[in-house]
């Protein structure tokens, strides 16, 4: 884990991707997809042959090996995954369903690390030959019980998780991004954000900034991710000798009147870390109202889902994030649960956070980039 100043200079280019593999192509003048009897015919070798050499089976010679793949090549033969599947017993579908996707607050706080989360996954499923499917959260509807899959990832996964106890049930292979609360999962992979260095860092780079008291703002979730945070946070404040100053919107409530509730008492915090980006919003928006300057009589950090500056510009007052790398988080589940499938011994894989210094603790210098 690294702390480091925000980059102002990055262009944001990415390496160009490598472009898809064409499509099957029907064999010419008859509209078909082209088979392994095809190529076993152009190969001129049997289909049991050419199936070995396709899927790297049996004792085959490597050059007969590259004659089956040329002559595939060339007429630009595809695997039918439904006939792959068949033979494996897999579907080569992953899914992937959020703890609070029927939760109010996850739209309005949670998105921006359940998206990054999703496209990370989502890109590493389709380097591993798998497609990844957002299902329904709610066991009860039924409708994610028929969306044939292999496995399951679980973001978040709340206290007496329904799915999670379901899958245990149907001997579902399942990963979980956060670890699950309720006893009896030991043996469930899990992936997590290294939220106990993450938050000792973000906390003491408030303290050593020149806050006298740092505060919380929290959330109703009912997940590991917020649960985690309040904990090391009070073990945080016993460490330095510091009373706790917390408190969380009510799960209809406008994080605006939290982070109002917060900054108005008589003992209020002279900094806060939000655990999310729209708590941190809220706590400039609340400021504001207050005639609080931003750093100068209040700093703020957020939780974000990645160190890159992009979004920032619209921010009235750009915030110093501890991010949780959320694209990586998503790959790593995916991964995991691939192995998973591959009879292989799981591993517990712990992310990295990162802590991005902007203006809004930049106390005594300008709040700006």
């Amino acid at each position: 884990m690294t702390s480091r100043e925000d980059e102002t200079g990055r262009t944001g280019r990415r390496p160009a991707p490598s472009p898809a593999a064409a499509p099957a192509a029907p064999l010419r003048g008859t509209g078909r997809r082209v088979g392994i009897r095809d190529v076993a015919e152009a190969a001129g070798l049997s289909i049991t042959t050419v199936s070995h050499a396709l899927r790297g089976k049996g004792q085959i010679a490597p050059a007969t090996r590259e004659r089956v793949r040329r002559a595939a090549a060339e007429l630009g033969y595809r695997p039918d995954p439904v006939a792959r599947g068949l033979v494996s017993g897999r579907t080569g579908i992953l899914g992937l369903v959020v703890g609070h996707m029927s939760d109010l607050p996850w739209a309005s706080t949670y998105r921006p690390y359940y998206a990054a989360f999703s496209a990370g996954a989502t890109m590493t499923a389709v380097e591993r030959d798998y497609a990844l499917v957002v299902v329904p959260g709610d066991p009860a509807s039924g409708l994610w019980a028929r969306v044939p899959m292999d496995g399951l990832i679980i973001v978040d996964p709340v206290r007496e998780d329904p799915l999670l106890a379901d899958c245990t049930r149907r001997g579902m292979p399942v990963v979980t991004d956060g670890r699950p609360i309720d006893p009896g999962y030991d043996g469930v992979p899990t992936v997590e954000s290294d939220l106990e260095h993450g938050m000792a860092e973000i906390l003491g780079h408030l303290r050593a900034s020149g806050a006298a008291r740092v505060g919380l703002l929290t959330g109703p979730e009912p997940d590991a991710y917020t649960q985690d945070c309040e904990r090391l946070y009070h073990q945080w404040c016993d460490a330095v000798g510091q009373a706790p100053a917390v408190d969380s919107p009510a799960a209809a409530e406008d994080p605006v009147e939290a982070a109002l509730r917060m900054l108005s008492a008589p003992d209020r915090p002279d900094a806060v870390h939000g655990l999310n980006e729209t708590y941190g919003q809220a706590l400039v928006v609340a400021a504001r109202r207050l005639g609080l300057g931003v750093p100068d009589d209040l700093m703020i950090s957020v939780m974000r889902e990645s160190d890159r500056s992009t979004g920032t510009a619209d921010w009235d007052v750009p915030l110093t994030s501890l991010s949780l790398d959320a694209r990586r988080l998503g790959a790593e589940c995916v991964s995991v649960l691939i192995d998973v499938l591959d009879g292989k011994e799981p591993d517990h894989v712990v992310v990295p956070c990162t802590v991005v210094v902007r203006g809004s603790t930049r106390r005594g210098r300008a709040a700006t980039g």
